[in-house]
């Protein structure tokens, strides 16, 4: 529950071990590098060399993309099973003798130029032969039509304004002549015989009228003729296509070497750009950054016993500088950094709120969910994916999360008898003697807790800021401005459900609730002004504080979505099941089938909706109502230097490529 603790870190290195060294730091991957602090010269990178090598890198990255279609495609498990390919030190000192990457890629780009001309050809070929299609029955060649006083115009109009736009170019030009060639699906398709100074104009009317003209300048030949010429071609196209294709294919073979090598490349790339930050001198090197407490005697270990050339120095973060915010929590926990990175990272030395929100937002999800076949149905999926697939990264601690969540649904589910929409009259007795509140039937209820559980919610989050400024010292803002008013707020709680929300409280604890109120009213008004100097502002800011009681009333109203949410999930549930026994009287078999369809479509797309909406939703009460009342954010990722291999894992033992 907290952000990891960070030292500032200087390495001074003999220059006849820096190669090593920063392979070392690279592989240990716990460094954060940034410029050095000291005057003087730095950079003196062989920038032709670090260019050569990112060219070959994004050389091999072109070829991988465009022969990744020519390679076989496994299968959706064995591609959920599979991870980066390993390779050992031997196989990438292989790869690179065996291929000549910019060979390679000049292949690749020469295949992929020609494929385009061809493809972009053959597409023009059978666009031509469509357009020509209409105008078949033109039996003489297309360029004997035109004489030198006039000329024919190929024009395609909807049925529906062709006489109109007809008439209209009679009566502006008398002299023109039109034949309907072909008519089909609601087009007319019309050739114009207009004289060749009047051309441009009477094709401005008929192109306003929604006429379009067809340009065929050019093409010589009946159209009958210039489209079996068309189709003619096709098969020299198709056929060169499926040449380059299998060429291609034969020479996706050295794709797991492009794969080694595009790596191999960035990874020599990255350790002449990160000296860039160094500074040198004639026989030594210093590097600065950036190391997590926990990793430093790690560290000064591997460094001392590898290395005697080396001297490491730390300290603590200085007033003013910026050190790297890396979340540091218990395995449980850690999935749900995948949530708190959506809104942001918290600032050094700031609380992690990871920990924090995690059981409201799982109990919120759960809230939306509401169904215990929806649950179980969820867990399944997540599982399947989580430990058959092995899937990795932000979409694993996503899974995990669902899966949580997951399971508290199927509780919240048997509590409130939600089962795929089912009648709870249909449930058998062992269920439905488990069932502690019906939402559909008792909605005010349901209404009232997720009230509840807002109210408990926003006071934790006030709770969290009140210790954070125990921990600062600051006793006077913890007491007055935090600790006061969850009192003062806790008295209001009863007075609210009674009044506002019409809830039934005994009459004694609204006495003692409005005299507490009262009281701690008085404390918060003096106490308020503390920090003016001038007594009259402060008291009228202080007056103006008792407006955030209308905040914290909205805080606690937004928590409706929990119930709304809920409600929509098993009324569109309860909707589905109807639709398939509607459809289940139709005749023979086919109404069971179409039953069976709707049911499992229906569950599924109504399963997929209500997960994102309970997701979205429950992450938006810990953004808005919840982070509010402690969290600042705006911490800066820490980022390592580490290898950051995109295809391959460097083994000491690889798997042959």
């Amino acid at each position: 529950m907290a952000v990891s603790r960070m030292l500032k870190v200087q390495l001074i290195v003999h220059a006849a071990v820096k190669d090593e060294v920063t392979a070392f730091l690279r592989e240990a991957g716990v460094v954060e590098v940034t410029d050095v602090s000291l005057e003087g010269f730095r950079g003196g990178i062989d920038e032709e060399e670090t260019g050569r090598l990112a060219r070959l890198a994004d050389k091999a990255d072109s070829a991988i993309r465009f022969l990744d279609p020519y390679v076989k495609k496994p299968s959706f498990a064995e591609r959920m099973r599979s991870g980066p390919l390993q390779v050992s030190p031997a196989d990438v000192e292989k790869a690179i003798a065996a291929i000549d990457v910019q060979s390679v890629a000049l292949r690749c780009a020469d295949l992929e130029s020609s494929m385009r001309k061809c493809r972009d050809e053959l597409a023009w070929s059978k666009d031509l032969a469509r357009e020509l299609e209409p105008w078949r029955s033109i039996a003489s060649p297309l360029e004997s039509l035109a004489t030198a006083r006039y000329g024919l115009q190929f024009w395609t109009f909807p049925e529906k304004v062709f006489d109109a736009a007809l008439a209209q170019a009679y009566e502006t030009h008398p002299l023109i002549q039109h034949d309907v060639v072909s008519r089909s699906e609601g087009k007319v398709y019309t050739g114009v015989i207009a004289p060749r100074a009047e051309a441009e104009a009477m094709a401005e009317l008929l192109k306003q009228a929604g006429g379009v003209r067809n340009a065929f300048e050019g093409l010589s030949g009946a159209p009958a003729d210039i489209i079996e010429k068309q189709k003619d071609s096709w098969t020299a196209l198709e056929a060169k296509i499926a040449r380059i294709e299998e060429d291609a294919r034969e020479l996706s073979r050295v794709r797991p070497e492009l794969l080694v090598l595009s790596d191999h490349f960035r990874e020599r790339h990255g350790l002449l750009e990160v000296e860039r930050h160094f500074h040198r001198t004639e026989r030594t090197f210093v590097l600065e950054g950036w190391i997590r407490t926990i990793d430093k005697r790690r560290i000064e270990k591997e460094l001392a016993k590898r290395w005697s050339e080396i001297d490491l120095f730390t300290r603590p973060p200085r007033e003013g500088e910026d050190p790297p915010v890396q979340l540091e929590n218990r395995r449980a926990v850690q999935p749900f950094e995948f949530i708190m990175t959506l809104y942001g990272r918290p600032l050094y030395g700031e609380v992690d709120p990871t920990p924090l929100f995690a059981p409201f937002f799982i109990l919120c999800f759960s809230i939306c969910m509401s169904d215990a076949g929806y649950g179980l149905t969820l867990a399944a999926l997540c599982a399947l994916c989580l430990f058959k697939f092995r899937i990795q990264g932000g979409m694993r601690q996503l899974l995990t999360v669902l899966f949580v969540g997951s399971l508290l649904t199927l509780f919240v589910g048997v509590a409130t008898g939600g089962y795929f929409g089912l009648d709870t009259k249909l449930l058998p007795p062992s269920l439905t003697k488990l069932i502690l509140i019906n939402p559909l039937e008792e909605p005010m209820k349901m209404l009232n807790i997720a009230f509840l559980i807002g109210f408990v919610h926003i006071l934790f989050g006030i709770g969290v800021r009140m210790v954070v400024n125990f921990r600062a010292r600051l006793w006077a803002d913890a007491v007055f401005d935090d600790l006061c008013w969850i009192v003062f707020l806790i008295a209001l709680g009863p007075l609210g459900f009674g009044y506002v929300l019409g809830g039934v409280v005994p009459g004694p604890i609204l006495f003692w609730c409005g005299r507490v109120a009262l009281g701690l009213a008085a404390v918060l008004f003096v106490t308020g002004a503390r920090k003016e100097k001038n007594k009259l502002v402060g008291g009228f800011k202080s007056l103006l504080k008792f407006y955030s009681v209308t905040g914290y009333f909205s805080d606690v109203l937004s928590y409706a979505r929990l119930l709304a949410l809920g409600l929509a999930s098993a009324a569109i549930a309860v909707a589905i099941n109807g639709i398939a026994g509607m459809v289940k009287g139709l005749p023979f078999y086919t109404g069971y089938v179409a039953a069976v369809v709707v049911l499992i479509l229906g569950h599924a797309f109504n399963l997929a909706v209500n997960v994102l909406g309970a997701f979205v939703h429950s992450a938006r009460l810990q953004y808005l109502e919840f982070f509010n009342k402690f969290f600042t954010g705006g911490g800066r990722e820490f980022r390592p230097f580490r290898s950051e291999r995109r295809y391959t894992v460097v083994r000491e033992t690889g798997t042959k490529i």
